[in-house]
């Protein structure tokens, strides 16, 4: 049984600790409140008094896994000023290896997929795709001014590519398509960039070798 959180805002992050873990492990419509309490060492009120029904659990569950992997790519990112340098690292944090950032994605198409039949979902979904979106177009525009980008690329544009670019890798890895491992993934948009965004002067091998 889980150690009893000390505040009431302990509590509720430790509800949704416990929530998108499961949820990413068994699947959504395989979790039910009572699984949450068992592993929270609460009770199923308790569970129902922070998220009213099972739709609030997964939006609070996608909304949390996004606040955890934008604060972890405010710390990665830290110190490294070159936007070249900033969208690989992007890029590498994006891979779905095994652990927190392939869990993040199990709960990502989980939600694509109840969004895709579920209308009221998307409002919160859009709000949160249009942040990551957003961090590479930020990214994008300081790689021109630095003279690393081509600046006849439109950066919302070039967004929108890497980003469904990443979105299709993953899902393949995910799924376990043939061929496509995080080692294929990670050659692809490292390739996107290279080809599509990098000045012929930021081309540099040593950019493209897979990290240890």
């Amino acid at each position: 049984m889980a150690a009893q959180p000390r505040t009431d805002e302990d509590r509720r992050e430790s509800i949704l600790e416990a929530t998108w873990q499961l949820i990413a492990e068994r699947g959504f419509h395989a979790v039910r409140v009572s699984d949450i309490a068992r592993v929270c060492g609460t009770s199923t009120g308790t569970v129902h008094y922070y998220f009213p029904g099972k739709n609030d659990v997964l939006t609070e569950a996608l909304k949390y896994c996004v606040d955890q992997a934008f604060m972890r790519q405010s710390i990665e990112l830290r110190g490294i000023t070159s936007a070249h340098e900033r969208l690989l690292k992007l890029i590498d944090m994006q891979l779905p290896r095994m652990g927190r950032v392939r869990d993040e994605w199990s709960i990502w198409l989980q939600y694509w997929a109840e969004a895709v039949i579920r209308p009221e979902f998307r409002p919160a979904h859009n709000e949160y795709y249009a942040r990551w979106q957003e961090t590479v177009v930020r990214t994008v525009r300081r790689g021109q001014s630095q003279g690393v980008f081509r600046t006849d690329v439109d950066p919302e544009n070039a967004a929108r590519r890497l980003t469904a670019l990443t979105d299709g890798a993953a899902i393949q890895v995910l799924t376990g398509a043939p061929g496509m491992t995080t080692t294929v993934m990670r050659e692809l948009l490292v390739d996107f960039v290279a080809r599509e965004l990098a000045a012929p002067a930021a081309r540099r091998p040593a950019d493209c070798p897979e990290p240890a």
